[in-house]
């Protein structure tokens, strides 16, 4: 087993000394003749991991010190370790054992999020062939355990939808990539989960919905646009508050498509505002006015979500 250090060099785990830094892990390597190599295991790679890194940091080193130490650790339990989640470990699976199907499960699923690993990073850290990784990927027990991994990572129907909300309309094709799925087979797992949480999310792959703007104003021929969706605003309403979940993007040529891409229910999608203009670079300074009121929601995996409202977004939007 080996741990994977920047510039994908890689240390036997039972010969390194683990280094403590808020910032990074570094782990020590010594020879025999008394010399000692640092070396600095990869940084958080995106925002929303960078806001959990001194948790991850604790975490994966205590794991680490632990194989350290035990280096028969059995492979069953290493991929079921943080380290091997955010892709700190190198260990070779065996295509017909179960830890198998556990890692490459866990690997694409932990991989950030807009990327597609690619099959020589998954047989760099595996050591799975392409022909191997098809074989895992097309077993019923490797869909069962990306649907346990949706379930334990999004446990609630409020953090449920905020996953739903970041891949877009077009997740069952983008998520699929990702784990290794077809896109049928990735929009069944997708509603099956949806179904779990009472969330009916229809076909996924329709298309031909068309967004009706619940108020259009200024000219240009770009967009800035605020959409919603319907359970947001009544759940807000229930409690008394006035503002709830809305996002605030932009779109430079057809406002229609970008919708398509984005809504993952049409049925409670709400195009709340859209301001026409040739200026789209009013999107961000709307970000930076919510952002100063503390209205940003910045546990989204994305950045363009704020607890706001149509109507306060038309007035910043008149104050520009």
């Amino acid at each position: 087993m080996k741990v994977i250090c920047e510039g994908n060099d890689t240390i036997d785990v039972s010969t390194i000394r683990v280094i403590r830094d808020g910032k990074r892990i570094a782990v020590g390597v010594k020879y025999k003749k008394g010399k000692q190599k640092v070396s600095y295991l990869a940084q958080p790679r995106t925002k929303y991991s960078r806001r959990n890194w001194p948790k991850s940091v604790e975490v994966i080193v205590n794991e680490l010190e632990d194989l350290s130490k035990s280096p028969d650790t059995s492979i069953e339990q290493v991929v079921k370790l943080t380290a091997w989640a955010l892709g700190y470990l190198q260990a070779k699976l065996d295509i017909n054992s179960h830890a198998s199907v556990q890692g490459l499960a866990r690997l694409c699923w932990y991989w950030p999020l807009g990327q597609i690993p690619k099959d020589e990073q998954v047989k760099f850290r595996a050591g799975l062939s392409a022909n191997e990784i098809e074989k895992i990927a097309r077993r019923g027990i490797y869909k069962q355990a990306i649907e346990a991994l949706m379930l334990e990572t999004y446990g609630t129907v409020d953090k449920f939808k905020w996953w739903l909300r970041d891949y877009g309309r077009n997740m069952p094709a983008v998520f699929g990539k990702r784990m290794r799925l077809c896109q049928d087979t990735a929009a069944e797992l997708i509603n099956s989960v949806a179904e779990q949480y009472g969330i009916d999310l229809g076909n996924l792959k329709s298309s031909s919905a068309f967004f009706k703007s619940e108020r259009t104003i200024g000219s240009g021929n770009q967009s800035v646009y605020l959409y919603y969706y319907q359970w947001d605003r009544e759940n807000a309403a229930s409690n008394g508050l006035n503002v709830w979940e809305c996002k605030i993007g932009k779109a430079e040529r057809s406002l229609q498509a970008r919708l398509k891409e984005q809504a993952t229910d049409p049925e409670n999608f709400r195009l709340g505002l859209h301001i026409q203009t040739d200026n789209p670079k009013i999107e961000k300074t709307i970000h930076d006015f919510l952002k100063k009121r503390g209205k940003h929601r910045d546990e989204s995996l994305r950045t363009e979500w704020f607890l706001t409202n149509p109507n306060e977004v038309e007035r910043i939007y008149k104050r520009i």
